[in-house]
């Protein structure tokens, strides 16, 4: 049966039929939307946004995990060592002042240039020849005065700007006073202005031509400072030290690598000028100071032999073994003679050193110290100064002679230059070994030391 009405009552086909309940149909809103059409829109659940996302972040861990267990266990490709490194030329310490450099070739003969030229018969290729380059070209790479480069009247440090009696600058100076590398064993070199007190601002006395006398004055002081103990501390306490460090593995400061005359007193603050060039300070009135480690080859009784220009002294584990002035300058007082010491010319403090030789230059002199009996491969520390107090020309000869090996009847027979190993082959030629010395004998160098 099926009853229609216009109330509200429900509609049913049987009079017991249960009553279903159904949900009202949702309303349009009032913008027009049906709320069922929202329903069927994009959802990022739906697309699996959460998997997607726990995903991405385990693949990034695995990534980064991977790279950084690369990075931990691969090691770079070491670069191979060069064969050659240049020093730092016009400016700087070179890479590092620290590390010990080899040796650079010696200089070219630039006046002897090659031509280039093809193999290849059929080229085409012209090339032009080097220009020749002539004496007065080469002067820069002389040393003796001020030069800037290959200057046509330049005497100075080599390629690049400087002074000295030298090779080159930076890293690569090579002076008779010294370089600034070394590769064999080698005495440490440190220059003093007497005229300066430590902080550079007081002044003892100046280069000033009536100051001479208070320059030999000061001279005197710093020598009896290190005839004392050979302690340098007292020395830098109380002068003002020049920046540049200077390796030498020998003593003999005799000529002007340019002019071949003996070297001036300029020469010495030439040496240690800084990396453009430029002198630490004034001279004369300065004091050059070698400290190292020797080692004889041999057991034996040795002694020093030479010359010092204005004064030469050295200590051996501090006690004075010899000692040499230029004859009339007064030094013999400075230095207190050691038992036994067998000084020439005998009663050198009297004498004042007038007997030592004529001439003038420290070739033409001779001093002679104590006999010291030295043991192989024990370790001995040495002081080595000399310095120039008056003015004009100066110079130093350290020498060595062994008891009994000397041929005593012939008195022309030429001592052994004191050295610490092998006279380095690019300054062989500046230091014109000749007369009462030969460049073969025996090394006292400590090996493994620099």
């Amino acid at each position: 049966m099926r009853t229609n009405s216009n109330s509200d009552e429900a509609y049913t086909s049987e009079p017991n039929a249960p009553t279903v309940e159904r949900e009202p149909l949702a309303a349009i809103e009032e913008n027009g939307e049906d709320p069922l059409a929202r329903r069927e829109k994009f959802s990022w659940k739906s697309f699996g946004g959460d998997g997607f996302v726990v995903s991405v972040i385990i693949h990034a861990v695995l990534i980064l995990f991977a790279f950084f267990y690369v990075m931990a266990t691969v090691k770079p490709a070491s670069e191979p060592e060069p064969l050659f490194l240049s020093g730092a030329g016009g400016g700087g310490n070179g890479e590092n002042p620290s590390k010990t450099r080899p040796m650079r070739p010696k200089p070219r003969d630039m006046a002897t240039q090659n031509k280039i030229t093809s193999k290849n018969t059929s080229s085409t290729l012209t090339l032009p020849e080097m220009p020749k380059m002539g004496a007065s070209s080469l002067g820069g790479m002389k040393a003796g005065g001020p030069s800037s480069g290959f200057g046509d009247d330049g005497s100075g440090g080599g390629i690049g700007p400087g002074k000295g009696v030298g090779i080159g600058n930076a890293s690569n100076f090579v002076s008779t006073f010294g370089t600034r590398f070394s590769t064999q064993p080698s005495l440490d070199g440190a220059l003093f202005d007497l005229k300066r007190s430590r902080d550079g601002k007081v002044t003892y006395c100046t280069t000033a031509p009536g100051d001479a006398a208070k320059r030999k004055s000061e001279l005197h002081k710093a020598i009896g400072m290190l005839d004392d103990s050979f302690d340098v501390r007292k020395l830098e306490q109380r002068y003002f030290e020049a920046g540049t460090k200077l390796k030498s593995n020998q003593l003999y400061i005799y000529k002007d690598f340019k002019t071949k005359n003996a070297i001036r007193a300029e020469a010495a603050t030439a040496a240690f000028a800084d990396d453009e060039g430029k002198p630490p300070f004034d001279a004369p009135g300065w004091l050059v100071v070698y400290t190292g480690e020797i080692t004889p080859p041999e057991t034996g009784e040795y002694r020093f032999v030479g010359m010092g220009d204005d004064v030469l002294i050295v200590g051996l584990n501090k006690k004075t073994v010899f000692y040499a002035y230029w004859p009339g300058e007064g030094h013999g007082n400075a230095v207190r003679e050691p038992a036994g010491a067998n000084w020439e010319p005998k009663n050198h403090t009297k004498t004042d050193g007038k007997g030592s030789g004529s001439g003038g230059t420290v070739q033409n002199h001779l001093f002679k110290g104590s006999w010291m009996k030295l043991s192989k491969g024990k370790r001995y520390k040495i002081c080595v100064a000399f310095g120039e107090g008056a003015g004009g020309y100066a110079g130093a000869i350290l020498g060595i002679e062994k008891k009994g090996e000397r041929d005593e009847k012939n008195p022309d027979a030429p001592y052994s230059v004191f050295k610490l190993g092998a006279v380095n082959p690019e300054i062989s030629d500046m230091l014109f070994i000749e007369g009462r010395y030969k460049e073969n004998g025996p090394n006292f160098g400590v090996k493994g030391s620099r």
